[in-house]
C-alpha cells in the first residue's frame, strides 16, 4: 500500500465560496461521497488550513498503479485541478502501519 499527500492553494473564487461553511459542507460532502466509489482507494483524510483556504488530503491506496489511474480521472480534475490554483504538491510514501492494523510492511 500506498500512502500519497497531496496540498494545493485555492483559486481565489473558491476561497470566497468556501468562506460560507454551508457551501464548504456540501462540497466536502459530495466529494467524500464520490471517493468511496474510487477503485482502490482504502482511506482519504481532508485537511484545510483556515487562515489561508489551502486544501489537501492523506490518501491510502492498495497500489500506486491505481493512484495513477486517479491522477488521469474525472474525479481529481474536479475536486483538485478545477480548484487548484498552480500545481499541486503530492508526495508518495510506502504505508508502513497504523493504529488500528498495526504493522503492514
Amino acid at each position: 500500500m500506498i500512502a500519497v499527500f497531496v496540498t494545493f492553494q485555492v483559486k481565489d473564487e473558491v476561497k470566497k465560496q468556501i468562506s460560507d461553511i454551508s457551501i464548504a459542507r456540501k462540497h466536502i460532502q459530495k466529494v467524500v461521497e464520490g471517493c468511496r466509489k474510487i477503485p482502490g482507494l482504502k482511506e482519504k483524510h481532508f485537511i484545510m488550513d483556515p487562515s489561508t483556504a489551502a486544501q489537501g488530503a492523506m490518501l491510502i491506496w492498495e497500489k500506486q498503479e491505481q493512484f495513477d489511474a486517479y491522477l488521469k480521472s474525472p474525479e481529481y480534475k474536479a475536486t483538485v485541478l478545477d480548484i487548484c490554483q498552480g500545481k499541486p504538491s503530492i508526495n508518495i510514501y510506502q504505508y508502513t502501519a497504523n493504529l488500528t492494523d498495526g504493522v503492514l510492511i
